[in-house]
């Protein structure tokens, strides 16, 4: 009897102590699973932390990227104002600029003027980015995340990047500016710290030695840029046959623009002024019937060495009972002066220096695909209308599939576009794979109210692409400049000056975590 109460009293000892056990190992899970939990919750907030301020180095580096394409825009306007006083200079037979080599003096002098001025500008605007400094924003409204700039920092750099600042340095020509944007995202009190490297290039010349300008009446247009500047309502009378007969004569030329015709075809002309040592840039044709006159027996892998077309409006362009495709158009700068309709544009500029084709209306019925737009300016600035009186009616439509490649642009006017057709932009254009350099500019005389933004496949606002890629402007000569849109001063005498020529600047962005 005694021995079995012994019994139940170890039972009772063994069933306490699996209970402390299991009580111990509880414990310690929960105790696990907590810490987990926290840690789980400490990653999260960290890496929104992170990703705050990747967006705000993704948003600095494309608005820092649009004020340089601003600052493009003035550089060229101020340097045309400046080769004006060279040309007023001339006009008045002021002895200091009535010489070449005193012109070319002159000429160096607002080259350097202006590369000044250009450093001196994006170094204004890392002023402004360093005047944001500890103001938040928040990409998430609602949300405890935000970002702000924790800093700023401009070194100036040779062509082997070294610092030109530094005794060490023997170069000391400003061929890049580097720009640190330090970046702080902020997510529920934890902080993150990423570094924006923007590398901006610093053009040798401001002043295109390759494309003269000659000096013959005594107009000069405003650089002030607008709609009717672009389309000329002025044709020549002469014949392009007739002008390579003063060519070969060796006439003094008082015009370089001509006509088109039965008697000579575009790709005729530019062989003849090749064969005689002038530059198809230098001259302008006009055309009522662009098939046959520069396309010839096919418009695919047209070459035409940079010369100027100019089409009639009563021209419709290439419909497919006209042959249709508009293949790997190269070294063209075409305006329409009305409607054009082509079936596939496939390949633009992918052999070429940056070429430029305005339209007032297009219709593409089939694809913009193979390499998509390369190193061309795309540009639709609808129909002409009174100036009070504008409609949003002209056409700009894209039938099927439409890629952008590097440095192609599609430009175009917002306030006289059909708004169907620029709803099907905004979720029909694609941007090839690594295009760091395609872009789409639209202009506006409201940006409030007139946005454009990329949307999706579910046309769903893109926030992400639209940021790096749409810009948007409410002045026509910054809109017509950022799309590779000029138009030729005139003034007197046989005087040659350079035009104003900024080339698009290479930008570069690095992160550093």
């Amino acid at each position: 009897m005694n021995s079995s109460k012994n019994q139940e009293g170890y039972a009772l000892v063994i069933v306490l102590l699996m209970v402390v056990l299991f009580l111990g190992i509880s414990a310690t899970f929960m105790a696990g699973s907590i810490n987990h939990a926290k840690q789980e919750q400490t990653v999260d907030t960290t890496n929104q932390s992170v990703a705050s301020a990747e967006m705000g180095v993704r948003y600095y580096s494309a608005d820092f990227q649009r004020e340089i394409g601003i600052v493009k825009s003035e550089i060229i306007e101020t340097t045309q104002n400046r080769l004006k006083s060279i040309v007023e200079c001339f006009k008045s037979g002021d002895s200091s600029c009535d010489e070449p080599t005193e012109l070319k003096e002159l000429e160096k002098e607002i080259d350097k003027e202006m590369k000044a001025e250009y450093i001196l500008k994006i170094k204004t605007k890392v002023e402004e980015l360093e005047a944001l400094k500890d103001i938040q924003k928040s990409p998430f409204p609602g949300e405890d995340v935000h970002y702000a700039v924790a800093g700023t920092a401009i070194t100036e750099m040779n062509a082997n990047k070294e610092d030109v600042n530094l005794s060490s340095t023997g170069d000391k020509i400003v061929n890049w500016l580097k720009v640190e944007l330090e970046l702080e995202g902020d997510s529920k009190g934890v902080k993150k710290y990423l570094k924006g490297i923007f590398t901006v290039e610093v053009p040798d010349t401001f002043l295109s030695e390759d494309e003269s300008l000659t000096v013959k009446t005594t107009t000069v247009n405003n650089s002030n840029l607008d709609y009717h500047d672009v389309f000329s309502n002025d044709w020549p009378a002469m014949k392009c046959s007739e002008l390579t007969e003063k060519i070969k004569s060796g006439e003094t030329l008082q015009q370089n623009e001509c006509l088109l015709g039965s008697d000579m075809k575009a790709a005729e002309f530019v062989e003849f002024l090749k064969n005689n040592n002038h530059d198809p840039k230098d001259y302008k044709v006009f055309t009522s019937d662009f098939k046959n006159d520069i396309c010839g027996n096919s418009c695919n892998n047209q070459m035409l060495e940079g010369i100027s077309v100019v089409v009639e409006n009563t021209d419709v362009g290439l419909d497919e009972q006209k042959g249709g495709n508009t293949n790997s158009l190269n070294n063209i700068n075409l305006i329409v002066d009305g409607y054009f309709e082509v079936k596939n544009l496939n390949s633009l500029g992918k052999k070429t220096d940056q070429q430029t084709l305005i339209f007032k209306e297009l219709t593409v019925t089939s694809n913009v695909q193979g390499q998509g737009i390369m190193n061309t300016n795309l540009v639709i600035l609808g129909k002409d209308y009174e100036k009070d009186a504008i409609k949003a009616d002209s056409i700009m439509y894209f039938q099927k599939n439409l890629t952008i490649g590097d440095n192609g642009r599609i430009c175009f006017d917002l306030d006289r576009i059909l708004p169907k057709h620029v709803e099907q932009l905004s979720g029909k254009v694609s941007f090839s794979n690594n295009n760091t350099t395609g872009q789409i500019i639209y202009y506006s005389s409201n940006l409030q109210e007139n946005t454009f933004v990329l949307k999706d496949k579910a046309y769903k606002v893109d926030k992400d692409r639209t940021l790096p890629y749409v810009t948007g402007y409410d002045k026509y000569t910054d809109f017509l400049s950022s799309c590779g849109v000029s138009v030729n001063k005139i003034v007197t005498s046989s005087l040659e000056i350079p035009y104003a020529h900024v080339m698009d600047p290479i930008f570069g962005l690095e992160v550093e975590y």
